[in-house]
């Protein structure tokens, strides 16, 4: 079993931000005000309706009527011809009011009554070609997302492109329980948010993600933003929202995906929070199988969708000679990544004729889906016992390789939306797999048979808990009156004598970390425990968390009331245990974790 490791965190210097001057961040996009469009369609329709019911009201209250008997004149009142057209146009009519009308006054009511029914029929014609409008519709639209972000309460993250990475991003933010707003500037992906069966209400917005006003529409001003998602499949856009964030929101951390090594410069000189370069990782992490399928099996598994089984060992290659096949930026950097573990490595066009003979490996990693697989099924076909890496692009190709069955596939949007979910959750998450990478074999797979002994087969949730008052009341409380081991944290509020399903993985207090604490591990107001387990786990967890009289039972087995009346009748108080001290304050040590 891989030894806990202290080490002191690094602590550079942070780069001088480009944001010099407090810029309010704009949220106007031309086509947004509907009421202003609507006004505009119907200023024609709505002119002659008025037109119509003025003349036809003065000229009623002008026309002579019939004596009276009182000797009154019989016109009408402006007021009283007012209600009279008002009525008639609204309704079939009541009749003579206030009295019987005369031969003048009933041909001008029965003359305008036509002539407004065919002003009311042309407005009714403009209002619905109003609704077909396409400018109206994105209106109404924006000014239905600008009500629904405007009353958020809880926090929010902005996932600027929802393709296939987006979707996924999306889907398991939102099976967390954590509130998204989605930009994307085609309508047919935000459409599908109506498809996609997620559990809460995400506002979706068509629009340049380049113009800051989009960006400040989606939320980006708002006090409960908590992060930007460049995922975006053009690179350019991508640095754009980095810079706009850079700018106008410095501390709103920003994950953007970039795969070209000039984007990837530009965009590190506005200090985004992660730069996730699928080719990159991808080698890293390849490397990684062949060399210690063991380490990278426990990492896969630990950064992979929730509840996602624990996967097999990936075939182990007895590889020296290496051919990528590539057409684009990806080839030049798996080759160096490659080249780095002293493999002898040949680079070739897919345009090229290939001969395979002196290989005992092939990446088909073209840009093109179909190429690729053309050329693994010719592979296949003339060496099958050549070790095959294929690239797909296209989520939709996935079956294909899935019944082909290659020795190692790389699909990078899935890469990209398990690192961006690894740094979104929870940064320490990354650091501990990170951390992992250090790991022999023999380590790695003790590590994992004591994570499935403890949490399961299937990819735990990671959850970050901060001792102190807002999230760990109960705690709090403790710690001022006696001391706490991690241990302690874990186990059963129903049963004290059993562990939940979860268990800490790394602690981190003031500069210091502590990976793999063990159970006798003294913990401290204002220590960040990063957990993994299940969701049933950290249910059971959070009662203690809270309430005293749970957590004392979880820490001592005793179990006492919960009113501090009831303790008293009864003589069951809480009498809280303080550890003796173990070992000296940390020191700096960091040299990787590879001891069983």
């Amino acid at each position: 079993m891989p030894t806990r490791r202290r080490r002191r965190m690094k602590s550079p210097l942070r780069p001088r931000s480009l944001h010099v001057a407090e810029v309010e961040i704009p949220t106007e996009i031309p086509n947004t005000t509907a009421i202003f469009i609507a006004l505009r369609r119907l200023r024609t329709p709505l002119l002659a309706i008025i037109t119509i019911m003025t003349v036809g009201i003065i000229g009623l209250s002008l026309l002579p009527g019939i004596v009276q008997e009182d000797g009154s004149s019989g016109r009408l009142s402006a007021f009283e011809a007012f209600y009279v057209f008002s009525t008639t146009a609204t309704t079939i009519g009541f009749g003579e009011i206030p009295h019987e009308f005369s031969i003048y006054q009933r041909w001008w009511v029965v003359f305008f009554v036509y002539v407004s029914v065919m002003g009311w029929a042309y407005m009714l014609a403009r209002v619905m070609s109003l609704m077909q409008d396409s400018a109206f519709q994105s209106a109404r639209a924006a000014q239905s997302v600008r009500r629904t972000i405007n009353h958020m309460r809880e926090p929010f993250v902005i996932i600027a492109g929802y393709g296939y990475t987006g979707r996924s991003v999306a889907k398991a933010l939102d099976r967390l329980g954590r509130r998204i707003v989605v930009l994307d500037e085609q309508e047919l992906p935000i459409e599908r948010l109506a498809t996609d069966m997620l559990s809460q209400e995400v506002p979706g917005i068509t629009g340049d993600a380049c113009n800051p006003a989009t960006l400040g529409l989606a939320g980006l001003g708002h006090h409960n933003c908590e992060a930007v998602l460049a995922l975006t499949g053009d690179e350019e856009i991508n640095l754009q929202i980095v810079m706009n964030c850079s700018l106008l929101r410095p501390d709103i951390p920003v994950i953007a995906r970039a795969a070209t090594p000039r984007i990837v410069e530009a965009m590190e000189d506005f200090h985004p929070q992660t730069i996730i370069n699928p080719f990159d990782d991808f080698g890293n992490v390849f490397v990684l199988a062949l060399k210690h399928p063991y380490v990278y099996r426990l990492i896969t598994w630990l950064i992979a969708q929730e509840g996602t089984a624990l996967p097999p060992i990936p075939r182990r290659a007895q590889v020296d000679r290496w051919l990528v096949i590539s057409d684009d930026p990806f080839g030049e950097q798996i080759a160096n990544d490659l080249r780095r573990e002293k493999y002898d490595v040949a680079i070739m066009d897919p345009r090229d004729d290939h001969d395979f003979t002196d290989f005992q490996a092939v990446i088909a990693g073209a840009a093109s889906d179909t190429a690729n697989l053309a050329l693994a099924a010719h592979v296949r076909h003339s060496h099958p016992e050549i070790f095959l890496v294929v690239r797909q692009r296209a989520h939709s190709r996935l079956p294909l390789l899935d019944a082909f069955l290659p020795d190692f596939t790389f699909f990078p949007p899935q890469v990209i939306s398990e690192r961006t979910m690894a740094n979104l959750v929870s940064p320490r998450m990354w650091e501990f797999v990170k951390s992992i990478m250090e790991l022999t074999d023999s380590s790695a797979q003790k590590l994992t048979n004591r994570i499935v002994d403890r949490v399961g087969p299937s990819t735990p949730r990671a959850v970050k808990m901060t001792i102190g008052e807002k999230q760990t009341p109960a705690i709090e409380r403790w710690l001022q009156r006696g001391s706490l081991r991690v241990g302690d944290l874990f186990h059963s509020a129903q049963d004290s004598s059993q562990h939940i399903s979860a268990m800490p993985i790394m602690i981190v207090r003031d500069q210091e970390v502590i990976t793999l604490p063990e159970d006798d591990e003294k913990i401290f107001v204002g220590d960040e425990v990063l957990m993994i387990g299940t969701h049933e786990a950290f249910d059971d967890q959070s009662e203690s968390l809270h309430d005293d009289s749970t957590l004392y039972y979880t820490v001592t087995g005793v179990d006492i009331p919960t009113s501090r009346a009831w303790r008293f009748l009864t003589g069951r108080h809480m009498i809280h245990p303080i550890h003796e001290e173990t070992s000296s304050p940390a020191t700096e040590d960091t040299s990787p974790a590879t001891q069983p």
